[in-house]
C-alpha cells in the first residue's frame, strides 16, 4: 500500500463490511487523496441504476471519520511523558486543578484517550507476536522463538502496571468536591481498563495454548488465568456489572463492554457537516441549457416574422414548433453540459471539523456513479483480471459497474491548540460501513442438491450456492507527490449474506 494510505477491510457482521482506510496527516501541510472504488456487480443480481439509485447507495453506506488513535507500546504507558496515565498522574499532583474548568475537561479527555490508546497498543502488541510466530513457523524445523515468549512476559507485566497505577489515583478522585463529570470518567475508564485487560488475556492465552511448548505454556496458561480471575474479581468488587456468568445470556455484559468502548473512542470522533455538492454549478448548467434553448426559439421566432409578419399562419406554426424544440434543447443541452463537468461534479460535501465543530480540519466530497467499462481505468480492469469462468458465470451478460468517489483534503494548522492534550496526531481513520443486502434480492437458494453415482447407487450431495462481487479500489495522493495503487478483494456472498471476503492478487 501507499504510505499515506492503509486500508484494511473485515466483517462487521452477517451483512455489512467494514472498510478502514487511513489518511496520513503532514503537520502545517495540506493533503489531498482521492479514492476511487469500482463494484462489478453480475447482472444476475438486478443491481441496476434503475433498482439501485444513488440514494439507496448512500443509505447502504455508513461513515465515520476520526483521529487516528496516537501510538504508544505497551511500556510507555508508565514510562513515556506522551502517555495520558502519566499526564493524569502529574496534573493531579497540582492541587489547583480541582477549581480550574480547563483541567477538569482536560483530564476527561486523558481518561478517554487512556482507553482508546492501550486498545490500540494491544491490538499491536498482538500483531506482533503473531509475526513473530510466522517468522518461526518460516524457518525449517522452527521452534518458538525466546521473542514470543519475551512479548508474552512484557503484555502480563504492563497490563499489571497499568492498572494498579490508575487504580491508585481513587483516593484523588473520591472527594466531595471533584466535579461528577470528572469521577464518572474515572469510572467508566476503570471499568474499560479491566474488561480490555481481561478479553486481551483470554487471547493471549489462546496463542500460548497454540503455540508455545509444553515447558513454559502451563505456567503462562496459570498467569494468564490468575489475570483474567483477577479482573473479574476487581470488577465486583467496585460494583460494576460487566461480569461474564455461565448459563446466561450475558446481555449486560455485551451492552456495558460495546457502550465503554464508544465512550473512550469518542475523543478521537469528528464532527461531520453532510451538505449536498455543485449546487451553483448545477444551477449554471440549468442556465446555461435554458440560454441556449431560448437562443434557438427566439431565432426562430424573429426569422419567421421577418418572413411572414405578425398575425399570421406560418408564424404563429412557427412560435409553437420553436417552443416544442425550445424544451427538448434545454434537456438535452444539461445532459451534455452535466456530462461534460461530471469529473468536477460531486453529490455531497461532509465539512470535517473538531469534535465541538469549532476548528474546520478538512474537506471530504463523494459521489456514485453506473458506469460503463469504456470508463473504467486501464489498471483498474488488469487489476479486475476477469478470467472465462467468470463471464460464463456472468451468462455472457457482464458485469454492472458502480464506481464511488471519495476526494479528501486535509490540513491541521496549530495542532497544539486545535487539539489541547492530545499527543501528535499522524493522521485520520475513515471507517465505512457498507451493507450488502440490496445485492441479495435476486439471488437463489444457497443450498442446492445434486446426484451422484457411487457404486452403482445414486448419492445426494448438497452444494453451496455463491456468487462474487468484486471490488478494485484505486488510490490516488494528489498532494504530497503523486502517487497510485489499486487493490482487488472479492466478496463471496449467498442469500444469508457475506460467506467469505478475499484479497486478489494479481
Amino acid at each position: 500500500m501507499l504510505e499515506t494510505i492503509q486500508q484494511s477491510v473485515k466483517h462487521h457482521d452477517q451483512y455489512q463490511i467494514e472498510i478502514k482506510l487511513d489518511y496520513e496527516l503532514h503537520a502545517d501541510q495540506k493533503t489531498r487523496y482521492q479514492i476511487a472504488t469500482y463494484f462489478f456487480v453480475p447482472q444476475s443480481l438486478g443491481v441496476t441504476p434503475q433498482t439501485y439509485p444513488k440514494q439507496t447507495f448512500y443509505q447502504d453506506v455508513q461513515s465515520h471519520i476520526r483521529l487516528k488513535t496516537p501510538s504508544l507500546n505497551l511500556r510507555e504507558f508508565t514510562e513515556g511523558e506522551r502517555s495520558p496515565l502519566c499526564i493524569i498522574e502529574k496534573m493531579v499532583r497540582n492541587t489547583e486543578w480541582l477549581s480550574d474548568a480547563d483541567a477538569h475537561a482536560q483530564l476527561v479527555t486523558q481518561m478517554k484517550l487512556l482507553s482508546a490508546m492501550l486498545k490500540s497498543a494491544l491490538r499491536e502488541h498482538f500483531i506482533l507476536i503473531q509475526r513473530r510466530v510466522a517468522e518461526v513457523q518460516a524457518t525449517p524445523h522452527g521452534k518458538t522463538h525466546y521473542l514470543v515468549h519475551n512479548l508474552v512476559d512484557e503484555f502480563i507485566t504492563e497490563a499489571a502496571r497499568v492498572t494498579e497505577r490508575y487504580r491508585a489515583l481513587l483516593a484523588d478522585f473520591n472527594l466531595p468536591n471533584v466535579p461528577p463529570a470528572v469521577f464518572t470518567a474515572f469510572i467508566f475508564t476503570d471499568e474499560s481498563l479491566s474488561i480490555l485487560i481481561e478479553e486481551s488475556a483470554v487471547e493471549m492465552f489462546q496463542i500460548v495454548d497454540e503455540y508455545l511448548k509444553k515447558t513454559n505454556r502451563e505456567d503462562y496458561k496459570h498467569a494468564l488465568s490468575e489475570l483474567t480471575a483477577r479482573e473479574t474479581k476487581y470488577r465486583k468488587t467496585r460494583g460494576y456489572e460487566s461480569i461474564l456468568v455461565e448459563g446466561s445470556d450475558n446481555e449486560t455484559y455485551l451492552y456495558r463492554a460495546s457502550i465503554l468502548k464508544k465512550y473512550a473512542s469518542s475523543v478521537l470522533f469528528l464532527n461531520t457537516d453532510v451538505k449536498p455538492d455543485g449546487q451553483y454549478l448545477e444551477q449554471l448548467i440549468l442556465s446555461l441549457a435554458a440560454g441556449l434553448a431560448m437562443i434557438f426559439a427566439t431565432a426562430v421566432a424573429f426569422y419567421f416574422q421577418n418572413i411572414y409578419g405578425n398575425f399570421t399562419l406560418p408564424f404563429f406554426i412557427a412560435l409553437v414548433i420553436g417552443y416544442m424544440f425550445k424544451d427538448r434543447i434545454k434537456e438535452i443541452s444539461r445532459i451534455v453540459f452535466a456530462k461534460r463537468l461530471e469529473a468536477y461534479l460531486f453529490d455531497r460535501r461532509i465539512i470535517i471539523r473538531t469534535t465541538e465543530g469549532q476548528h474546520r480540519l478538512g474537506t471530504l466530497r463523494e459521489k456514485v456513479r453506473f458506469i460503463s467499462e469504456d470508463d473504467v481505468p486501464l489498471s483498474v480492469l488488469r487489476a479486475r483480471n476477469r478470467d472465462h469462468i467468470t463471464e460464463i458465470s456472468n451468462e455472457g451478460r457482464g458485469e454492472y459497474i458502480i464506481c464511488y468517489t471519495k476526494e479528501i483534503e486535509l490540513q491541521i494548522k496549530n495542532a497544539e491548540k486545535v487539539l489541547p492534550g492530545f499527543p501528535e496526531i499522524t493522521g485520520v481513520n475513515d471507517i465505512l460501513r457498507f451493507d450488502i443486502r440490496h445485492f441479495l434480492n435476486k439471488m437463489a437458494e444457497p443450498i442446492q442438491e445434486r446426484f451422484v453415482i457411487r457404486d452403482g447407487e445414486l448419492t445426494s450431495l448438497m452444494c453451496h450456492k455463491v456468487y462474487h462481487v468484486n471490488l478494485v479500489s484505486r488510490y490516488k495522493t494528489v498532494q504530497p507527490g503523486v502517487n497510485k495503487e489499486n487493490r482487488h478483494l472479492r466478496l463471496i456472498l449467498d442469500q444469508a449474506g457475506i460467506r467469505s471476503i478475499q484479497e486478489v492478487h494479481a
